[in-house]
């Protein structure tokens, strides 16, 4: 009874081990397969900032990942229901896109994140767009959940250390993006330097894939 007492504990204990181990194999497999989907997303030009975060945009449809891929991007951050610094950043962003080149402007994309999903449905977006001089083909006013945003603005370092993330509490600050989805620069956002900003979006448009950083603004 002993001996075949500890051939049954033997055989558990294998089992385990092995049940163990392989529970282990999937995990490594499941965070493996993660590691290369963000992989994936980067290789295809797409921001890793962006990475398993869902967008709708100010007409209510879902932004495809493919909008983004091999294209430069300037991104802002902002909410609808700001009075100031938005609206004039919107409208300063506004005069960068109308000083460049018609063809570079079908290539490259605007986007502007809402940091008020609460408030800022696809209709408030799609009116400050309008009001602000900003309802452009290949220019996208952007909105996911609340959860998202918050990773996204921790992400950006959207909002100074210690504060809460509210709203009104956002950075100004403009993120250029190359073509291979690498953050090349940020520039100071309140106000913008228009003449600057357009000329080294143009500089970057003519990066290759290396993606190498501009001189700091």
């Amino acid at each position: 009874m002993g001996r075949s007492k500890k051939i049954v504990i033997s055989l558990t204990s294998g089992l385990q081990r092995r049940a163990s181990a392989r529970w282990a194999r999937l995990g490594l497999g499941l965070l493996l397969a993660l590691s290369s989907a963000c992989r994936d997303q980067v290789s295809r030009g797409i921001p890793a900032v962006f990475s398993s975060i869902s967008f709708t945009n100010q007409d209510g449809a879902a932004l495809s990942p493919g909008e983004l891929a091999d294209r430069v991007l300037v991104v802002n951050l902002m909410f609808t229901s700001c009075s100031s610094v938005c609206p004039r950043q919107t409208r300063e962003l506004a005069e960068v896109r109308a000083s460049l080149p018609k063809a570079l402007t079908e290539r490259v994309r605007f986007l502007s994140i809402t940091v008020d999903p609460d408030n800022d449905d696809s209709a408030a977006l799609k009116r400050f767009a309008r009001a602000n001089g900003a309802e452009r083909d290949g220019w996208l006013f952007l909105r996911t959940d609340t959860q998202a945003t918050e990773l996204l603005g921790s992400r950006l370092v959207a909002f100074a250390p210690d504060t809460q993330p509210t709203p009104s509490a956002h950075g100004t600050t403009i993120y250029l993006f190359d073509r291979g989805g690498r953050l090349v620069q940020r520039y100071r956002g309140a106000p913008i330097d228009v003449a600057h900003l357009a000329r080294e979006i143009l500089a970057v448009d003519d990066l290759k894939p290396s993606g190498a950083r501009l001189a700091s603004n």
